[in-house]
């Protein structure tokens, strides 16, 4: 176990090599697979389009009959949806339709706004140009591409994709089953009638819906009491039936947080603190071979430490690449001191946007159990362990609430 907090750096190399058990599959239809992980990859049997088609409603002619003041015979009317493959004769068109199947022998669509039919004929009012708005078959995707490697993690245009080449199953891994506790005995359920000390329990709220909304199977296994003999007890059924456990709450070096005592008696902590601010007690490590992360009570610390470690590793853990949430570069416009030797989250809102530049200020309040801070930023921005002066103009990685939570 480390002797003084470690960097992020360090806290993601350690989660990024753990090593993870081998997952089992299953077969499931692709309407169910939105936020499910491919474990094999997929490649597309046919070729889409299919067939080559018309991208627009208008008329089909061939190439070599296009000239100047030229009038064309219209034969047929080509649907989208029809079987048949025609072929145009001389100075021949066919009125045809977005999606329809192109004749064999003709690649230029005219657009029907440019177009006018006259005693059977079709006149075209400016002269076409030459293969124009039509789709060629495969021009999306060919037959035996590979379409999604193994790991890929499921996401609304990949199932577009998979049902456009046919596909009604995939095989996925089968999900992790995670577990959480929530800890103290000041916490009730949400009541406006608290006593002495009592807290309403917002973190089971939040450790529910941020997984939850990532896809993942999540249980609230409810509230450990300040009693080591119970947190023992409550920890080791609990191994035995998740792949993962998450606490919050009782992971500093109070008299009553028993927490991370317990892990130690019955299993290992791997890294407890970490140079980080807010979140700075996190501890992770194991219990019967199943990883656990014990998170400080802080609420803001609890959004933020799941959101940038706690939910890449349980992509990892689901058989995919630890994936970082997404950042662009912004620009402060405020001064601030901060401690060397730490990394701060600092929580910000947008200030000004335009297309040159994003820039932000610094919310108000920046304490580690403010709640109201989460709703009302617009996201974080991330100092680094050696900024210990900011100054208006400095530029930093910013994400956005949106994608955090």
């Amino acid at each position: 176990m480390n002797l003084k907090p470690l960097k992020k750096n360090k806290v993601v190399s350690f989660l990024k090599s753990y090593n993870t058990k081998r997952l089992s599959e299953e077969k499931i239809q692709v309407i169910n697979a939105n936020n499910r992980i491919l474990s094999k990859n997929i490649y597309s049997k046919i070729n889409t389009p299919p067939f080559n088609n018309s991208a627009v409603d208008g008329y089909v002619i061939r190439n070599l009959d296009i000239k100047n003041e030229q009038k064309y015979k219209l034969v047929r009317k080509i649907k989208a949806g029809g079987k048949d493959r025609i072929i145009l004769k001389k100075n021949q068109a066919a009125r045809i339709f977005t999606g329809a199947v192109m004749p064999i022998n003709s690649c230029t669509v005219v657009m029907q706004e440019n177009a006018f039919e006259e005693n059977g004929f079709v006149k075209f009012i400016k002269k076409p140009k030459k293969n124009v708005n039509w789709r060629l078959a495969g021009e999306d995707v060919k037959k035996n591409k590979l379409l999604l490697k193994r790991g890929t993690l499921i996401k609304a245009e990949n199932l577009s994709l998979l049902a456009s080449v046919g596909l009604n199953y995939v095989h996925v891994y089968k999900k992790i089953s995670i577990g959480f506790f929530t800890s103290g005995n000041e916490l009730k359920n949400p009541t406006t009638k608290l006593i002495g000390s009592q807290i309403n329990n917002s973190n089971r709220f939040a450790i529910y819906s941020l997984l939850k909304k990532s896809g993942f199977s999540v249980v609230d296994l409810g509230v450990l009491k300040d009693s080591k003999q119970k947190i023992n007890h409550s920890l080791s059924e609990a191994s035995k039936k998740f792949d993962i456990l998450i606490t919050a709450g009782g992971a500093s070096v109070g008299e009553e947080d028993h927490i991370i005592k317990v892990i130690k008696e019955i299993g290992k902590i791997n890294f407890w603190k970490i140079a980080i601010k807010p979140g700075r007690p996190l501890a992770f490590g194991e219990i019967k071979k199943k990883p656990i992360f014990c998170l400080p009570g802080n609420p803001v610390s609890v959004f933020l430490l799941i959101a940038m470690i706690v939910k890449p590793f349980l992509f990892k853990l689901s058989g995919t690449e630890w994936k970082d949430p997404k950042h662009i570069p912004v620009k402060i416009n405020f001064s601030m001191k901060k401690k060397t030797q730490r990394m701060e989250w600092l929580r910000v809102n947008i200030e000004t946007k335009n297309s040159k530049e994003l820039i932000v200020k610094r919310y108000s309040k920046q304490g580690s159990g403010i709640i109201s801070s989460i709703v009302f930023s617009d996201g974080i921005i991330e100092i680094p362990e050696n900024k210990s002066f900011l100054k208006p103009g400095d530029i930093f990685k910013f994400y956005s609430s949106d994608i955090l939570y």
